[in-house]
């Protein structure tokens, strides 16, 4: 058994090396360069050609409590395909330390992309031809910059929001619609309606098109192989086909997942050196199952109806602790907690080495594997400091919803416990469905529901070999601080 662990934990380090060497190789033959543009962090990634800084200019930009990161399936297909590209962090996204305006104010966000703009072509890129593409809230941005700008010679729209569009303006208009979310098809298809109807001539400017891309939703749509060759295609029907133009199919979700089950293979290989002290715990009182569920499910449901009787009185909660909507999920996490924990007055165990060791381990499982492989994919992990300095409240936050749970769930066997992380996920989930129906302004939290039980199975999984109820409690408050302080968007 001792060497099948050890074969276990090199094969998935090997996976991990893979994946991370597929998902560093997806930049061959591009020029990727960080520009110097003040407090807007800048990437422009451009085919490693000469005469590249004459080819037509692409802007990108992400969608709210998104970043560049998520942009790249788009960008690498451009850029492979022969364009510049430029991306970039709008204020309070990512690495942007600057706050993001309360009313998203729209001509803020334009004025980024035309300073993303003016940062390429003061690095060299000389071409007048130009087009923007855009996601979600970067749908607005790039709507608005092509009638704002009508040199612009194509606008894409990925998952568009409202906007003001003409027949004239934007030239070449493209919309690329999520099948899986009939409000952005409808979006969609207002604006291709001001716009005049599909049809038109990409020579002359007025071309207009709606793709509604099948089996994705508002997110996987960013991966989507369709929706990046229907902007390619696009885009060569308005500039022409780029010398040098090579194909590439963005499988970078693919290694990314590849690196996630390495990691989990290697940390739970590794995991009997600290469970085998699980013997010297303390057995954890088990309390009634109606009690168990019904604590959590008062705790979350009582968390929502309080903050919004909060609200009421005058409390903001869409910017608690300056973050969008974050700051909402940790004090939500806290007043759940706390009620839970009421209720079932029962407390973990006392902490001694072997849970703070398995505590890191299970962090470290997740922070890695989902994290930091994830900054190559979909998310930016590393925190800047105006970020990091809130870790600590973030993690003593989250921590009593995470002990409750502990309580609740553990000591069940690891069948069970799958039972239990799927009723812990619906419980979290119905709760903040409740809370964006009282609170519309935390509307958006509706938009990435889907992948909180995926966060929460993987961390579930990843506390799986431990009994104790402190290390499963602490591993989760320590990971979703951080995840939280890296998603969401400073306000």
């Amino acid at each position: 058994m001792e060497r099948i662990r050890w074969i276990v934990a090199g094969l998935g380090l090997l996976m991990v090396l893979f994946a991370v060497w597929q998902l560093e190789s997806v930049d061959a033959g591009l020029s990727v360069t960080v520009l110097p543009a003040g407090d807007l962090p800048v990437t422009l990634i451009s085919p490693d050609v000469e005469g590249a800084q004459e080819r037509p200019l692409v802007l990108i930009a992400h969608g709210v409590a998104a970043s560049q990161v998520i942009m790249r399936g788009f960008a690498l297909t451009l850029a492979h395909a022969g364009y510049n590209v430029a991306l970039w962090d709008f204020a309070g996204h990512g690495s942007n330390p600057q706050p993001l305006p309360i009313d998203r104010d729209l001509d803020l966000l334009v004025a980024d992309a035309e300073a993303a703009f003016q940062s390429a072509r003061e690095i060299g890129i000389i071409s007048g031809q130009t087009a923007i593409l855009g996601h979600s809230m970067g749908s607005g941005v790039a709507l608005a910059y092509g009638v704002a700008h009508p040199e612009t010679m194509a606008t894409i729209a990925v998952s568009p929001v409202s906007g003001s569009v003409s027949p004239e303006l934007p030239r070449n208009l493209l919309l690329l619609v999520e099948e899986l979310d009939q409000r952005f098809v409808r979006n969609a298809e207002d604006l291709l309606t001001q716009a005049g109807g599909p049809g038109g001539d990409p020579l002359a400017g007025t071309a207009r098109r709606m793709v509604v891309i099948p089996m994705v939703e508002h997110i996987s749509i960013l991966f989507s192989t369709t929706a990046h060759l229907e902007a390619r295609q696009w885009l060569e029907a308005t500039f022409g086909l780029q010398p040098g133009a090579g194909e590439y199919t963005d499988r970078r979700i693919l290694w990314y997942l590849l690196g996630v089950v390495g990691t989990f293979l290697f940390f739970l290989a590794l995991a009997p050196l600290v469970s085998r002290f699980q013997e010297d715990a303390d057995v954890p009182e088990v309390l009634p199952l109606v009690r168990r569920i019904g604590a959590l499910i008062a705790g979350a449901l009582g968390a929502a109806i309080l903050l919004y009787v909060l609200s009421g009185a005058g409390l903001q909660l869409n910017d608690l602790l300056g973050l969008l909507v974050g700051g909402y999920l940790l004090v939500w996490f806290a007043i759940a907690g706390a009620i839970s924990i009421l209720l079932l007055g029962s407390t973990p165990g006392r902490p001694f080495w072997p849970v703070v060791a398995s505590s890191l381990m299970v962090f470290a499982t997740l922070w890695f594997g989902l994290g930091f492989l994830g900054s190559y994919v979909w998310l930016p992990w590393i925190l800047i400091p105006k970020r990091l300095i809130w870790w600590p409240i973030g993690f003593a936050l989250a921590l009593p919803w995470w002990v409750a749970v502990a309580q609740a769930v553990l000591p069940t066997r690891r069948l069970g416990r799958a039972a239990w992380w799927l009723g812990y996920s619906l419980i979290f989930v119905g709760a903040l469905i409740l809370a964006i129906r009282l609170n519309p302004e935390l509307g958006f939290l509706i938009l990435i529901l889907p992948v909180f039980p995926f966060v929460l199975g993987l961390h579930a999984l990843a506390a799986g070999p431990y009994r104790w109820r402190a290390s499963f409690a602490l591993g989760a408050a320590l990971f979703i601080g951080w995840l939280v302080l890296a998603v969401f968007p400073l306000q």
